[in-house]
């Protein structure tokens, strides 16, 4: 018989499912990097290009000794544990966020490394950065980056290869004594296998979207013409979802009157519900809500042109 021997090849075991929460298996592949966008397009055929899930499991190899600063580019979640460490978690609807974790590493040696991704809605993306000890910030202070894409030929999985088998010599057989009385043990009984309790999927939970391009002329509750292929998008996504409740959140600047920004946020709000509704997304599952100047994304005396958002609620 052969003997089985762990090896090392390079890149990374991707598993994709059809569903966020890796619910349905589609394919299983070598990826040799984690550098991916997908404008609207499955990875893989038998998975919805807006709601899909893959897990990356292998092994990361340090080139030096010291702190790594790992970084992720997403849209929307993820989470990645570096020798069994969690060092990224941001579990998410997130719009091309980027987050950061640090491990201590030493030169040379392996570490196991596992990266779980979904995109939820729309377009996903999902890149993984590093910057090596040692490396200094990009434009000076601890707020630059000096991080790079991981290249593949830091990333292993291991595979299991099978040697020649080895004949063994015969053994020489001794004479055969005579056989005495013995008497049997008495048989143990046979014990039941514990049965395997599966972890439960945990539920969908309340998450915000913002999203990019919804315009509307200044100081109007009447949208841009580029606001058109963004909403399209969602409205396809809702309607292939019924059971998913959408609230329309209307938000300004705090330029000019406080109480006409809370009517304009209120308006806006309702005019992208309408054209929701004119794309098949039923009235009952739209609830509309401005909020004025009230909840900015950025506090400015001078206003901020981010703080003139539309936020999208879904349950």
């Amino acid at each position: 018989m052969g003997i089985a021997v762990m090896a090392q090849e390079q890149g990374l075991t991707g598993e994709y499912y059809d569903g966020q929460n890796f619910n349905k298996k589609i394919l299983t592949r070598n990826d040799y990097q984690i550098n991916f966008t997908w404008d609207n397009v499955a990875p893989a055929n038998g998975m919805d290009p807006q709601n899909f899930s893959v897990r990356w499991t292998g092994q990361i190899k340090a080139p030096k000794s010291g702190k790594y600063m790992f970084r992720a580019k997403v849209d929307d979640g993820i989470r990645v544990k570096v020798g069994g460490q969690l060092v990224i978690n941001a579990w998410g609807m997130n719009d091309e966020g980027k987050f950061m974790g640090y491990a201590n590493l030493r030169e040379g040696e392996l570490y196991s490394l596992e990266v779980e991704y979904f995109n939820g809605l729309l377009e996903g993306e999902v890149q993984l950065f590093w910057q090596l000890p040692g490396e200094e910030p990009l434009f000076g202070g601890a707020l630059g980056y000096n991080d790079k894409i991981i290249e593949s030929k830091y990333f292993f999985k291991p595979v299991v290869t099978n040697t020649p088998p080895v004949e063994k010599p015969k053994p020489v057989t001794p004479p055969k004594p005579t056989p005495k009385k013995e008497t049997k043990p008495a048989a143990k009984p046979t014990e039941k296998p514990k049965p395997v309790v599966s972890a439960p999927i945990p539920k969908d939970s309340v998450e915000k979207f913002t999203p990019k391009n919804i315009l509307f002329e200044k100081s109007k509750a009447i949208m841009l013409d580029g606001s058109v292929a963004e909403l399209d998008r969602l409205a396809g996504f809702l309607v292939r979802h019924p059971q998913i409740k959408l609230t329309i959140e209307g938000h300004t600047d705090n330029v000019g009157n406080s109480a006409k920004n809370l009517e304009l946020s209120q308006k806006r709000a309702e005019t992208v519900a309408q054209y929701l509704q004119s794309k098949g997304v039923a009235s009952q599952r739209i609830k509309s809500v401005g909020y004025g100047d009230t909840r900015p994304l950025i506090k400015s005396d001078k206003g901020n042109e981010k703080n003139r958002r539309v936020v999208f609620l879904m349950e």
